[in-house]
């Protein structure tokens, strides 16, 4: 057990060195762009300053979120699971490094669907930390129904509140975090500017919804292997594997 622990925080630390250092690359390259990029498109002109601007500030945030489990766990005393972790720097490498730097939001189709499912279950399964530690760690106790509807929700104001995010960016520095235009400048008309948006928002109630609806059935049945993706108090963890022992 402890050889297997071990082993997960190993390949966690490799992953977290390679994508800081990409981050960190993918940042100074950005901001040195910044000051010599055109201000507006033209023709064969598909990055303008704001694109670096944004491409700054999310790496810079990346940057960020990679030390935040690092700094929750020391703060609170928790245990975040290698899993999550892992996870959480693969996903900032995806949405930043791939999708923002290389373009993948444009170059590869459904991109931004499988980013938006993903982020959607990712913050559905949080709920259930949130609550297990609210809850004075007793998620068991709850009713499953409770627990699944406040899962759904939580991941599903988090989507919301996203979308006010990328509407911030474009009405400020007319960035297309909305997709409302394609890669060279040009604006959609009709429905097809918020189609993006509201394909998210779909993308991110199916996640949402299958991530609440397998939780409903852990907690129902009282399912133990849903314990490896809640976050816990370290003196907890530390009970478990002396039970495991």
């Amino acid at each position: 057990m402890k050889k297997e622990t071990n082993s997960r925080l190993n390949v966690q630390n490799i992953i977290f060195l390679v994508v800081l250092s990409i981050m960190i690359i993918g940042f100074l390259y950005s901001f040195a762009n910044i000051f010599i990029a055109p201000i507006d498109y033209d023709e064969g002109i598909t990055l303008i300053k704001n694109d670096y601007i944004l491409r700054a500030t999310q790496t810079l945030g990346g940057i960020f979120l990679l030390f935040l489990p690092s700094m929750i766990e020391k703060k609170w005393n928790l245990s975040i699971p290698s899993t999550m972790n892992i996870f959480v720097f693969l996903f900032l490498f995806a949405a930043i490094i791939l999708g923002e730097h290389a373009r993948f939001h444009f170059r590869v189709a459904g991109f931004d669907k499988v980013l938006h499912i993903l982020s959607s279950a990712f913050f559905a399964s949080l709920s259930f930390t949130i609550i297990h530690v609210l809850n004075d760690h007793k998620i068991f106790k709850l009713k499953p129904l409770f627990v699944a509807f406040f899962s759904f929700s939580f991941s599903m104001t988090i989507a919301v509140f996203w979308e006010f995010y990328e509407f911030a960016w474009d009405y400020f520095y007319d960035l297309n975090m909305m997709k409302y235009m394609d890669a060279y400048g040009n604006k959609f008309l009709g429905l097809n500017a918020i189609s993006d948006t509201i394909g998210d928002l779909f993308v991110a109630t199916i996640g949402s919804g299958v991530i609440s609806f397998i939780g409903y059935y852990a907690i129902k049945y009282e399912k133990a292997w849903i314990s490896n993706f809640i976050v816990k108090k370290k003196n907890e963890n530390n009970i478990e594997d002396s039970i495991d022992k």
